[in-house]
């Protein structure tokens, strides 16, 4: 049940991060929009980054992090 849970979370973050402008998302962002916890995103970023689903971008106007889909070109 808690691996279905876990899944469901991830899958939620990724939707919401495909309909963001240019495919890229902030933490605050993804926080606000999804019914995931506010500790719990970082934990489910971190997992997508380490499948290479997910890359991660500073933008120096806030110093904040973005995170960003990367296509399909690019995971092979």
């Amino acid at each position: 049940m808690e691996n279905k849970m876990k899944y469901k979370k991830l899958f939620v973050i990724m939707r919401f991060m495909n309909r963001a402008t240019g495919n890229c998302c902030s933490l605050e962002y993804l926080t606000e929009k999804t019914s995931v916890d506010k500790e719990e995103v970082p934990v489910h970023l971190y997992r997508l980054t380490d499948r290479d689903i997910i890359g991660r971008k500073c933008i120096r106007v806030g110093k904040e992090r973005m995170y960003c889909l990367k296509y399909k070109e690019e995971m092979l």
